[in-house]
């Protein structure tokens, strides 16, 4: 579900925070890590392609690219 905009393509890459849901928690950890050096981003995310190396149930299209 999404406010404004299209649903995210991959929503693996859109768990910023890893914890197997896509929430508020995650634009949350985000900007804790742009805006106050917090950790770094999972991988797959903004900063790397591939596969997540935690297991969940979050789909992700394979058509999904690095930026």
């Amino acid at each position: 579900m999404t406010l404004a905009g299209p649903a995210p393509t991959c929503y693996d890459a859109a768990d910023s925070d890893d914890n197997g849901n896509v929430n508020l928690t995650d634009a949350v950890y985000s900007l804790n890590h742009l805006f106050v050096q917090g950790p770094p981003l999972p991988s797959p995310g903004a900063t790397e392609c591939g596969e997540d190396p935690t297991p969940d149930t979050l789909p992700c299209d394979s058509t999904c690219e690095c930026r």
